[in-house]
This record gives C-alpha cells, structure tokens and sequence, in this order.
C-alpha cells in the first residue's frame, strides 16, 4: 500500500476512513460501537475540531471532520490506539487492530460538502444492511434529520448549506438524500483529485501550489498528479512570450540552439508533472530518451548556471503570477 500524502491546513475539513486489519471487522457488538463513539467525544473536547457527519460500519467508519489547527495525525493517533488498546484488551487479542494507514481526503469546504455527507450518510444502503437509511443507528443521520437531538455530530455546519431556514435546511437535506439512495446503489464514488484533494478546480490548484514546493517522496501514490500544478498550456504560453517565438517555432523549430525549447522539456517536467514521453508527444514526436537526457542536462546546468536559472525562474514567474492573481478574485 502507497503512502499517504497528510496535507496539513488550519480550518481544513478531511474525509477520513480507517479499515480493521486485513479488513477483519472492527466492531463486534454495539458497546463497541458506542466506545468508538465515546473515544472521538474525548479526542474532540481536547483537540477542538468539528464532526461534520460519520458512519460506522462493520470492518471501518468514516468521519469528515473540520480541524481547527493542522493537527489531524495527532486526532487520529489518539482515536485509532485509545481504541485499539480497548478493544484487544477486551478480546484478549494482539497486534494491530486497523490498517497501518488512515485514508484521508482534503476537502473543500462549501456546497460541495453536500455531496461528501451525502456520500458518506448512503455506506449502510450501499452494502444492502438496511433499506432506508433511518433503520441503521450507527451515523450522524438521525442527526441532521433532527430524529437524534443530540451526539458527537455538528451538522449545522452542513445544514447552512441547504438553506438558511432550519426547517427547510432539513426538508432539504432529507429530499437530497433521497434523491441519492437509489443512484449510489451500485456503489458510485466520489473523485477525489489524484487520491487527496476533492473540491472544485480553483480549490485543487489552490492546493497544489501550496505544497508544489514540498518534496514529495516517490511511495506517495499519484505523485506525478499531485505536482501537476499548471497547465501545459500556461507553461507553453509563457515560455514562448519570454524567447519571443510563436508558440508554433518553440514547439516544431529543431535543433540544440532552440534553448526555449530545451527549457520548456524542463519546466513542463517540473510544473506541469509531464513525464518524458508525454513532452516528447507534446513536442513533435522527441524520444522519451532525448528527453530525459535533455532535462537532466538542464537541471545539471540550472545547478551552476544562473543565468539558465534565471530564465527558468522568470518564465515559471509569468505563469505562477497569472495563476496567484486569479486564484485570489475566486
């Protein structure tokens, strides 16, 4: 199993999913259950965060969670040993009693957080162990529909977002959960970017820029995704506009003296997350080869040559300055 990518940020909301070990079940009865649910209360009033909806299931729960402060790994340190030590105990057992990794998703907090409760509510429907969602005790549903007055849930931080009104808010929520149950039957999932991010376009890039700087280790999954940060296009444009060519002489013209050329296989590297034989196909058929020569010479050079770094650093300068101004109008 690839490792897990933990992007910490203050008011972030994550969906988080942790498995028993080789998916062996978690719970064995209801106290079980309600100790789970007692041990993330404790977790809860000490690290002050928000529990905007969950679901336990038999072998793994999902919690999506707003955090105050870039603190989850120490949440879920807490929850999953404090939990872990009682249930062994318990059941006289050893070992571990949940996967080695938690599952997390980065979450954009807004409407959009409609689909993940949504998502997250509809588990029990999903695998057939109830017919309507009201039958299963073991979420924040009974919550949010205001059957359950109160639990370790905050579902006004998603209600907000059906409607102004309380009443309405729940009208509506129940009629969108409704509207849901029979289309997630057959197990359709949310799309989260490369594994960790899920939110709209502008949130993901957001995203991106702030940890493009990060170095991101070769076992996360998806890393080549998760350092796509500009477009081909972005990185293209601004290459052309810094050497004064078309886009079409920086792309086609042959031959070692197009430096523009040489510079752009680089950056479309190292922003655009391309691999050799994508630039290459994007570059008029070069071979991956050539490529990967080419970019490995110019990172040699970059590392005693200024001035290759300078245009480098002016060129990524246009496309990131673009992107930042945007980014802060959304």
């Amino acid at each position: 199993m690839g490792r897990q990518l933990r992007i910490l940020i203050p008011g972030a909301v994550y969906h988080v999913t942790s498995r028993g070990n080789e998916r062996k079940n978690i719970f064995r009865d209801d106290i079980d259950r309600n100790m789970l649910l007692k041990t993330i209360g404790e977790v809860k009033n000490k690290y002050d965060f928000k529990i905007l909806a969950f679901v336990l299931m038999n072998n793994h729960y999902h919690f999506l969670l707003k955090t105050e402060r870039p603190n989850l790994p120490v949440i879920m340190q807490y929850l999953n040993t404090s939990y872990g030590i009682y249930f062994n105990r318990k059941y006289r057992r050893n070992g571990h009693l949940f996967q080695s990794r938690y599952h997390c998703v980065l979450v954009e907090y807004g409407s959009n957080i409609k689909e993940v409760v949504r998502y997250v509510h509809l588990n029990p429907i999903r695998v057939n162990a109830v017919e309507t969602l009201p039958e299963y005790e073991w979420s924040s549903h009974l919550q949010f529909c205001g059957i359950r007055k109160s639990g370790i849930a905050d579902p006004e931080y998603v209600l907000r977002y059906f409607n102004d009104s309380s009443k309405k808010a729940v009208e509506e929520y129940e009629a969108y959960m409704a509207d849901g149950s029979w289309k997630d039957r057959d197990g359709d999932k949310i799309g989260a970017y490369g594994g960790y991010i899920l939110g709209s376009d502008d949130f993901i890039k957001k995203i991106k820029l702030l940890i493009k700087d990060r170095s991101i280790t070769a076992e996360i999954t998806n890393r080549a995704r998760l350092k796509n940060v500009y477009s081909v296009d972005e990185v293209i444009i601004a290459t052309a506009e810094y050497y004064g060519q078309t886009r079409e002489e920086l792309i086609n013209k042959k031959g070692r003296w197009n430096r523009g050329k040489i510079v752009l296989m680089y950056l479309l590297s190292r922003d655009a997350g391309k691999n050799n034989t994508e630039i290459g196909r994007l570059l008029g058929g070069i071979h991956h080869s050539s490529v990967g020569r080419t970019v490995a010479r110019v990172i040699k050079e970059i590392q005693g040559n200024k001035k290759i770094a300078g245009e480098a650093g002016k060129i990524a300068g246009k496309y990131n300055s673009k992107v930042i101004n945007a980014l802060s109008k959304v």
